[in-house]
């Protein structure tokens, strides 16, 4: 800027001076590096700025803004409505009369926007040339949280005035210095009557001691905000209850102390209130009398429900009702995938003690059976009478090897027993473990095939049915009387490292397996789970390393389903031991997601991979 006047001020005068030289570079850095726009007027156009303006503006360079006015980058009109050109012309004197001018303008950006500047003209002459240092600041800031402030206070104040409740400000002295025209609508006065009134002279006269005295209380800052229930009285005699919410304003100059008070007529609610509880003591009487009789009916319905899903002789389930439970135990399997599986089961040579010892004895026995399978059943299992000696339990989210182990437990538990008038009584038993998209009718014909098996093998043992499952993953039968998990040679690899932990494995399972069936306390079974978990782990790690080694290209997949087993039986793990999880579930997770899906399927697909000879 100082070079720019120099230039325009003199006429040829020598400037050459060391000291005027660096005076006039400093002017002119402080010139081009200040943070507002700045810019020169002279004969009323702009004949310099700094980069600061070109950015506001939007222009590239100084040459779009120079040598034109004020008004040829400004909109016709100011927002007061005056012509640009005239009023720009007007500031221009003022400034030039008077030395400085400060007003507001706008003016455009090189997009055609518009931007609010806030103008600061300063008259400076050099020599014979006069001169206009301009200084703007941008407004759009400022004038958005004006507008903000305005649109809020007209909120406000339409809130204020249109709002269905009362609203008041009570000052130091307990008097009503700004209402609403709700208050006065609501008390029936004129404003002038209203602004200056005593508030508690507008308390109904039974509550205004205690009106006055919390009011100073709060003015006192004695109580917090106030949320209560107050009954008020006009001047016509008339009353209605409000319910007063009060808060404590901010000490101003002009009325001190005071409280924002709003009063809602709940006159309506108070009536419907007493109206209710009214209608409450008459409705007591009927509900004692009802009560009486929806004891009554709810044990003649408890009735009707046992009678219409229950087995009169022995309590179990009925066929209707178990059919229900088995349709939605199969939905449950095709959505969610949770196993479940049926046991069937015929009481052997039944009609030998029906002719030989009675119905009656017969009926006993039928009972007596009922009470031993529920004492051998977890509570989650139904157990319902088919029909005659024949019954049928359903197991939820379990397979066929938990299932075979249940009713293993019923057969060895009904074995034991004695029936004093019939003695030693069997029974036979056959399962099968739902199929998906399989229907109630062939997964019952599948367990019935079983339990024909059963008695046609000797009876009194259980038969599970094997029909789609993988032989090498199955449960042997050794005797009527006990389940095992057997290796064999062909589950080999041909590698003795993996073939020894495998071999291992199914030795832990199968020991889990006896103490399942001996029903071994839950102390005792831990141990046996922590340390199979354990070698599984170590298993799990041993592989991947030579599968690693032996460049096994799906070895990332197979290390995959590792992750996933590992953390689901450190989860199951870790339920059976806070009493989440029953030991059947864990243990058909270990035989069949482990042993049977895992070690002797997953794991036969790298056997090809691997090279006979042992490392």
């Amino acid at each position: 800027m100082a070079k720019k006047i120099a230039k325009h001020g003199s006429k040829g005068g020598d400037h050459t001076g060391k000291a005027r030289s660096e005076s006039e570079e400093l002017l002119h850095t402080i010139f081009e590096c200040a943070g507002d726009p700045v810019l020169l007027l002279c004969n009323g156009n702009f004949i310099d700025c700094n980069t600061a303006a070109l950015k506001l503006l939007g222009y590239a360079s100084k040459a779009d803004l120079l040598d034109r006015r004020p008004s040829d980058i400004s909109p016709p009109h100011q927002p007061d409505g005056l012509a640009s050109p005239d009023k720009a012309a007007e500031m221009i004197d003022r400034a030039i009369e008077n030395g400085y001018h400060r007003f507001e303008w706008v003016h455009l950006r090189a997009d055609g926007s518009t931007i609010p500047v806030d103008v600061m003209l300063t008259s400076i002459t050099v020599g014979e040339r006069l001169y206009l240092h301009t200084l703007w600041r941008d407004l759009t800031e400022r004038k958005q949280v004006e507008e903000t402030l305005r649109n809020r206070e007209t909120l406000i104040r339409t809130i204020y005035d249109t709002s269905s409740v009362a609203i008041f400000f009570i000052n130091a002295t307990g008097r009503i210095c700004h209402a609403n025209r709700r208050m006065a609508e609501m008390f029936r006065l004129s404003m002038d009557r209203l602004i200056g009134a005593d508030y508690v002279s507008l308390v109904h006269p039974a509550e205004r001691d205690d009106a006055r005295q919390n009011m100073h209380r709060h003015l006192s800052r004695d109580i917090a905000d106030v949320n209560l229930v107050r009954r008020y009285w006009r001047e016509d005699g008339t009353e209605f209850w409000g319910q007063l919410t009060a808060n404590r304003m901010l000490d101003n100059p002009r009325d001190g102390a005071g409280l924002v008070c709003v009063v809602m007529d709940i006159s309506e609610r108070k009536a419907a209130e007493e109206a209710l509880v009214e209608r409450s003591r008459e409705l007591e009487t009927l509900n004692q009398e009802l009560a009486a009789a929806n004891t009554r009916l709810a044990s003649v319905q408890q009735e009707l429900e046992r009678l219409a899903m229950r087995d009169t002789l022995t309590g179990a389930w009925n066929r209707r009702y178990l059919s229900e439970i088995a349709q939605q135990e199969i939905l449950r399997l095709d959505r969610y995938g949770h196993p479940v599986s049926v046991i069937f089961i015929d009481l052997d040579h039944f009609k030998a003690i029906n002719d030989s010892h009675g119905h009656a004895v017969g009926d006993i026995v039928i009972q007596g059976f009922c009470d031993i399978a529920r004492r051998c059943m977890r509570i989650t299992d139904m157990l319902g009478r088919w029909g005659g000696e024949e019954f049928v339990i359903i197991m939820p989210n379990s397979g066929l090897m938990i299932a075979s182990l249940l009713a293993e437990r019923i057969r060895a538990a009904m074995a034991a027993h004695s029936f004093p008038q019939a003695g030693g009584v069997t029974a036979s038993f056959g399962v099968a473990e739902c199929r998906r998209d399989e229907s109630w009718e062939t997964w019952l014909e599948r367990a019935d095939a079983a339990l024909y098996a059963a008695k046609k093998a000797g009876r009194n043992r259980v038969v599970s049915d094997t029909s789609d499952r993988n032989d090498a993953a199955q449960a042997e039968s050794l005797d009527s009387s006990f389940l095992r998990l057997v290796w064999h040679n062909a589950y080999e690899c041909g590698l003795s490292h993996i073939d020894n932990q495998h071999r291992s494995l199914f030795e832990h399972a199968d020991s889990l397996l006896g103490a399942v069936m001996g029903d071994r306390p839950k102390d005792e079974i831990i141990p046996q789970i922590n340390t199979l978990l354990n070698d599984l782990l170590v298993h799990f790690a041993d592989e991947e390393a030579i599968l690693r080694a032996a460049g096994y290209m799906e070895l990332e997949q197979h290390a995959e389903i590792h992750r996933g087993l590992s953390e689901q039986a450190i989860e199951m793990a870790r339920k059976f031991t806070d009493g989440e999880l029953n030991i059947g579930d864990l243990f058909n997770f270990i035989a069949h997601d482990i042993v049977g899906k895992h070690l002797l399927s997953d794991d036969r697909k790298y056997f090809h991979a691997l090279s006979t000879t042992e490392t």
